[in-house]
């Protein structure tokens, strides 16, 4: 009697096998292009700190960061402000 495999048996042979969990995802972040910080000057940090100082929860802001290589931009209104630490928490963003 000869077995024969079901077509779905046959394709399941023949599907890629993924040895190396994650590689894929860790070669696009690899290749992804990195940004340059850009360094502010004594004058933009006096802006900045001004704006802060000004700033109250309930304000909506628009907040670029540099974080893992690339710039991150967030939107929203300011849901808390901890000037002793230095946390500004913006509403929705985890």
């Amino acid at each position: 009697m000869k077995h024969r495999m079901s077509r779905l048996q046959r394709a399941k042979q023949f599907m890629p096998f993924a040895a190396l969990k994650g590689f894929e995802a860790l070669l696009s972040a690899v290749a992804r292009p990195k940004e340059s910080r850009v360094e502010l000057s004594e004058d933009q940090i006096e802006e900045v700190n001004k704006a802060l100082q000004l700033l109250r929860c309930g304000d909506w802001v628009r907040v670029v960061y540099y974080d893992k290589h690339k710039y991150t931009e967030i939107i929203g209104p300011v849901d808390v402000i901890n000037k002793r630490l230095q946390i500004l928490v913006v509403q929705g963003v985890d």
